[in-house]
């Protein structure tokens, strides 16, 4: 298990895109993503970004609020689904890489939320995951946290 301190993500001109999913139908939207960005005349410049706002738990079903944030080439117009951002930023951050299963970071990130309660540190973000590969449900995945610096 490795943590790195002090890590920071930098995205210039990005699509912001809000949806709920079934968390098993992920690996299949970011797929999606990938494949069909070109339909907006966008090509992807960098990492995909996601961050869970909330999870809801039904019987058998869990539904998650992600927001996508993908790097993009070049200005678009806003419109009720797809958000144009000049700019995306996180500093000072906590970074742990995972490798595995995409639908077992709910495991993982309690590990990095974990860790920045260990080294009293505070969050002051949500946890960001940055998409480094992704076979199936396969993955390699950067979970990035940001912490307060003003802290001693």
């Amino acid at each position: 298990m490795c943590f790195i301190e002090n890590q920071q993500l930098w995205y210039d001109n990005v699509l912001s895109y809000r949806t709920r999913i079934s968390e098993s139908s992920l690996p299949e939207l970011i797929s999606f993503v990938c494949e069909n960005i070109d339909a907006m005349d966008l090509s992807i410049t960098g990492d995909i970004i996601f961050s869970i706002s909330e999870r809801i738990t039904d019987d058998d079903v869990s539904i998650i609020g992600v927001e996508f944030i993908i790097p993009v080439n070049k200005r678009f117009k806003s419109s009720s689904r797809y958000v144009f951002k000049p700019r995306f930023r996180l500093e000072n951050a906590v970074m742990y890489k995972f490798s595995g299963d995409i639908l077992k970071l709910s495991r993982e990130s309690d590990r990095l939320y974990e860790y920045v309660i260990r080294r009293n540190m505070k969050a002051v973000t949500e946890i960001y995951y940055c998409v480094k590969k992704l076979d199936g449900g396969n993955s390699v995945i950067c979970m990035y946290i940001g912490i307060n610096s003003n802290l001693l």
